[in-house]
């Protein structure tokens, strides 16, 4: 009864605590029109007096921010005092664009930190609810055995104490069974789910942005240039053995569901990693701006 009692007790709290499944949401969703429709298929438009300046992923990193025809434009215009003006409003739109697209890489960078986060919280609570039941199990095994031994000690009629003996030795190997293939769990929510994209791969995505999801999708941006990131995060997913490769039926790709300790933390480490993929576009926008300042320089 006390170990029931316990148990119920510390479940009633894990579910206090995960009764805010949607607090790492973003409270407003960015539409960026100006940006929609990007398509990886589509090919790169051709701008000689670019490419002689940056790479292809460069510039495909400057069509996904929305910053490619200003940044033609910049490059055809002539150095001098006469097209100061226009270059510098040309310059001002292309930060703030750049500086959009970098927001919106710390924006989905901070949702997945929060949600890896309340995930690895869930873990650590379920993990010392599981440790105080083993605790409980173990000092109640304990506490019967002593018992057995009093009263078997104490009593003089032979066949009770074989019935003592044999209730009291079932009752303590319950216990410790009971303690050794425990499996505890709890439902855990997740109404917008950011691996359920990278898992199923669909050509757009309803829960990332338009741009960092061309990003995510376009080999050019890999090291290898041979799969896109998204593709790479998920067969790591599977080489980790986080999940089977026919593993789409499972709790971390839905809603939610029922989740042991192990899956939680699971879910945390698969957040993780999609997180550092996303830190890791600051490194191409960083080269792109680098090279944009020799450019803006080179004008005056």
């Amino acid at each position: 009864m006390l170990v029931l009692s316990a148990c119920a007790t510390s479940s009633r709290g894990l579910a206090r605590q995960g009764a805010e499944p949607d607090y790492c949401v973003p409270a407003q969703s960015l539409r960026d029109d100006s940006v929609r429709g990007l398509d990886t298929e589509a090919p790169l438009p051709e701008s000689p007096g670019l490419q002689a300046r940056f790479t292809r992923q460069d510039l495909l990193l400057a069509h996904a921010a929305g910053v490619l025809v200003p940044l033609e434009a910049l490059a055809r215009l002539a150095p001098g005092a006469d097209t100061r003006a226009q270059r510098d409003a040309l310059l001002r739109d292309i930060e703030l664009r750049l500086l959009l697209f970098s927001t919106t890489l710390s924006s989905v960078s901070a949702e997945l930190e929060c949600e890896a986060r309340r995930t690895a919280q869930m873990a650590s609570l379920l993990d010392a609810k599981e440790t105080r039941r083993q605790t409980l199990l173990t000092v109640s095994s304990i506490v019967v055995g002593a018992l057995t031994t009093t009263v078997t000690a104490i009593s003089n009629d032979d066949r009770a104490n074989d019935i003592i003996d044999i209730t009291g030795g079932a009752v303590g190997a319950g216990l410790g069974l009971a303690a050794l293939f425990s499996s505890p769990s709890l439902d855990f929510e997740h109404p917008r789910n950011l691996l359920a994209d990278i898992w199923r791969q669909p050509a757009h995505s309803a829960d990332f942005p338009a741009s960092l999801w061309f990003v995510l999708s376009h080999k050019d941006f890999s090291n290898e240039q041979r799969y896109a990131i998204r593709h790479n995060v998920r067969a790591r997913w599977i080489a980790s053995g986080y999940v089977e490769e026919t593993g789409g039926d499972a709790p971390y790709f839905g809603r939610g569901g029922r989740y042991t300790l192990d899956a939680l933390q699971t879910r945390a480490n698969m957040l993780g990693e999609l997180q550092a993929a996303v830190r890791l576009i600051h490194q191409n926008l960083q080269v792109l701006l680098t090279k944009l300042v020799t450019v803006s320089t080179h004008g005056d």
